[in-house]
């Protein structure tokens, strides 16, 4: 059973390489996405960072709305923001507001958060880089549907990467 979200919340993309001292406990979230349950961003960042590694923050909020106040809701509005983020092709996304609004009587929930990136560099890599990496074949634990990627297929992949490499704009897919 998936714990409830709340602010603080990281996401990682499964098969995201982290280092191997840093023990953190994993849940799946939805199909390519692993919540971590048992630490915050900060005390995750601190972690990584300790092990020589970096874990950038990455500025400008992502927001995603959906009707209803319930976790279902804020589960929803959390995958519609995950979409947004899955464009940039960073492994990570903290989540740092979850508030309840209306419109016009209609209650609904906005999840706001900051996408994020582990990596053994102090460099952000450009995302042609990030593109190949993710392509690779990672060893993972996790053998079901929901280590399944959207970004999984070759065919896609490989346009993805020579659209990169001359410089076309990817088109938004929320």
């Amino acid at each position: 059973m998936l714990s409830p979200l709340k602010i603080g919340t990281v996401l990682l993309q499964t098969g995201t390489s982290i280092p191997d001292l840093v023990c953190v406990q994993k849940e799946i979230f939805c199909p390519g996405w692993q919540a971590i349950t048992d630490v915050n961003g900060d005390d995750l960042d601190r972690q990584i960072r300790g092990k020589g590694w970096d874990f950038f923050f990455m500025c400008g909020a992502l927001q995603g709305t959906y009707w209803g106040w319930s976790g279902v809701a804020v589960r929803r509005a959390a995958i519609r923001v995950l979409r947004k983020t899955q464009a940039t092709k960073l492994n990570g996304f903290e989540i740092t507001g979850i508030h309840e609004r209306r419109f016009l009587g209609v209650r609904h929930v906005v999840v706001t958060g900051h996408s994020r990136h582990v990596q053994k560099s102090t460099v952000l890599q450009d995302i042609t880089e990030r593109i190949r990496h993710a392509s690779q074949p990672v060893a993972s634990s996790i053998s079901d549907a929901a280590s399944i990627t959207p970004w999984s297929s070759g065919v896609l992949r490989e346009n993805l990467i020579s659209r990169a490499a001359d410089g076309v704009r990817m088109p938004r897919s929320f």
